[in-house]
């Protein structure tokens, strides 16, 4: 996405699946590895503007305990907490069946999420080695999914008074608007003037905006100051 920087770890002899961790160009961000690191678990860490972020999923079916996780976690977080002191620690992301009592017991974290995220289970949690995030909420996500998205900020976010509503148009594009478009178009027989060049091309023009219409309609949604950058008309 434009102005973000992404750090990703895909899973080892799998196509299309690990996790992902995108970050505003705006803040510094840098890998950390801890030097036990296991690549069988879906667990990266980076340092974003200072705190420390651990992007993790634990898939339905692993091919670990769930206590070997717990134990990895931990390690991770003790070394973290031996090298940065004074650093925030998160961690977050979708934890699946890995209960939430027992990573509070084995980091000692607070769990902010208190709603569901997926039907009526809370799968999406975020620890946090202090409480520095007075704001949880759980929103539906941008793409087609039903599972829902987790938004956690402090109190010194930045905040716009000055919202405002512009109303932006766009065409709907699919697969399948696109064939019957070709559909169209290929049984089009063009009746052009021969001697009028200008009127050949706004004849040309109508047809062609005509099509436009038919088959990919103009719409309208209206966008807020607020919506973050990666809030689109199409999205």
């Amino acid at each position: 996405m434009p102005d973000y920087k992404v750090l990703r770890r895909d899973r080892k002899r799998r196509r299309g699946e690990g996790i992902a961790l995108y970050v505003r160009t705006s803040l510094s961000l840098t890998t950390w590895t801890y030097f036990g690191d296991d690549r069988s678990t879906e667990l990266m860490w980076a340092c974003v503007n200072g705190t420390f972020i651990g992007a993790l999923y634990n898939p339905p079916r692993s091919t670990y305990t769930f206590d070997s996780l717990l134990d990895y976690i931990e390690r991770c977080v003790e070394e973290l907490s031996k090298d940065f002191p004074s650093a925030n620690i998160l961690l977050a992301d979708d934890f699946n069946q890995l209960s939430e009592s027992a990573v509070v017991e084995s980091i000692g974290f607070d769990q902010l999420v208190q709603q569901p995220t997926r039907g009526v289970n809370t799968l999406d949690r975020v620890f946090v080695s202090r409480p520095v995030y007075d704001t949880i909420r759980v929103v539906d996500s941008v793409v087609k999914s039903d599972q829902k998205a987790v938004v956690v900020c402090s109190v010194h976010a930045e905040v716009n008074y000055n919202k405002r509503k512009e109303t932006k148009t766009y065409r709907k594009i699919t697969p399948n608007q696109h064939a019957s478009f070709l559909n169209s178009a290929g049984a089009l027989a063009f009746d052009l003037p021969q001697t009028d060049i200008y009127a050949a091309f706004d004849y040309f023009y109508s047809v062609a905006l005509s099509l436009l219409n038919q088959f990919y309609p103009e719409k309208t949604i209206t966008v807020s100051s607020r919506d973050p950058d990666y809030i689109t008309p199409e999205s």
